[in-house]
C-alpha cells in the first residue's frame, strides 16, 4: 500500500505523497532491469546527448548540478555511464557504456510496462486530466 493522502488537508503534502507512491510504482516494475525510475531517465538523457557536460544534462534534466552529480555516482560507478573528459580539461563529457544502452534498453520495455500499467489502473481519461491539471501546476 502506497503512502496515505487522506489523512491531510495539505495540497502540497497530498501531491509529494501521491509523487512517491507513483514514483515507487514505476520502481517496482523497472527492477528486474536493476535501475530506478530516476535512474532510467538519467540514462535515457545521457543517451541522448552523447557525450554531453554535466551542465548540459542538468538543464535537459531540470536538476541542479550537485543533486545530478549524486545521482550519477551509482551509474557511474556501476559502468553503465563513463565519464571521457580529457586530462587537464574542466568539462566531463559523459557517454552510456554498452552496459549503459543495454540496461537502458531493458529498462524501456519495463518502462513502457509501467506506463501502460499505470493507465490501465488510473484510466485513459483520468490519466489525460492528470496531466492538464500537471501542466497547470507547472506554472505556478
Amino acid at each position: 500500500m502506497g503512502k496515505r493522502i487522506d489523512n491531510t488537508v495539505c495540497h502540497c503534502l497530498k501531491m509529494r505523497r501521491s509523487a512517491e507512491n507513483v514514483i515507487s510504482f514505476y520502481d517496482r516494475i523497472l527492477a528486474p532491469s536493476g535501475v530506478t525510475v530516476r535512474q532510467y531517465s538519467l540514462l535515457g538523457a545521457v543517451g541522448q546527448l552523447d557525450g554531453c557536460s554535466v551542465r548540459e544534462l542538468s538543464d535537459a534534466t531540470m536538476l541542479d548540478r550537485s543533486t545530478l552529480a549524486r545521482s550519477l555516482k551509482p551509474l557511474l560507478g556501476a559502468g553503465m555511464i563513463i565519464n571521457t573528459k580529457e586530462q587537464g580539461t574542466r568539462n566531463s563529457v559523459l557517454k552510456l557504456t554498452e552496459k549503459g544502452r543495454s540496461i537502458c534498453a531493458e529498462a524501456k520495455e519495463l518502462w513502457t510496462k509501467a506506463q501502460s500499467a499505470f493507465e490501465e489502473k488510473i484510466g485513459t481519461e483520468q490519466v489525460q486530466e492528470l496531466e492538464k491539471i500537471l501542466c497547470t501546476i507547472q506554472k505556478l
